[in-house]
């Protein structure tokens, strides 16, 4: 059985940390980077202006929940082009209602657990095609899905070449 002091310690341990923290995945989140061209090479930078990783699709990276980032792709004979990935809220902070109280909300807060990246997925395709004065156009077509890998939104961007005038 266990004494008072036990069960004032598990309770302080269980109301000392969010309930984000504990079953909401933590402060830092897998994030998957697709690309057609694959093996496109990739750069996410966070809002501050830090590098947070690099590397070539495909590839699962995990990121500080905390921050919003912009991911920069690039490949041989296609445009750059970049994302944003936004800040939404992790559900399982409300679970502070019920166990953790103001304290856990503080701790999720603190941590960057009460957040989540938006989106988990992000596929990108690069396309080639040809207009009828015979140009080559490059267009992106940008795959924004959920954590589920649910389809959200869909968007083709055509890449406009930037024109050097210093020449």
């Amino acid at each position: 059985m266990l004494s008072r002091t036990g069960v004032c310690l598990s309770v302080l341990c269980l109301t000392s940390t969010g309930c984000a923290t504990i079953v909401g995945g933590g402060s830092s989140q897998a994030v998957a980077i697709r690309s057609n061209p694959a093996s496109a090479t990739f750069v996410v930078t966070s809002s501050s202006g830090i590098q947070m990783a690099q590397g070539q699709t495909p590839q699962t990276i995990r990121l500080p929940r905390k921050n919003e980032y912009q991911i920069e792709f690039t490949a041989e004979g296609y445009q750059p082009q970049k994302i944003a990935l936004t800040r939404g809220t992790n559900g399982w902070i409300w679970g502070n209602l019920v166990v953790g109280w103001i304290l856990g909300f503080v701790v999720d807060f603190a941590t960057g657990s009460a957040y989540k990246v938006q989106p988990a997925l992000v596929q990108i395709t690069l396309v080639q095609s040809r207009t009828t004065a015979g140009r080559v156009e490059t267009n992106a077509v940008i795959r924004l899905m959920d954590d589920d890998g649910q389809l959200i939104r869909s968007i083709e961007v055509p890449m406009i070449p930037e024109h050097n005038t210093d020449r």
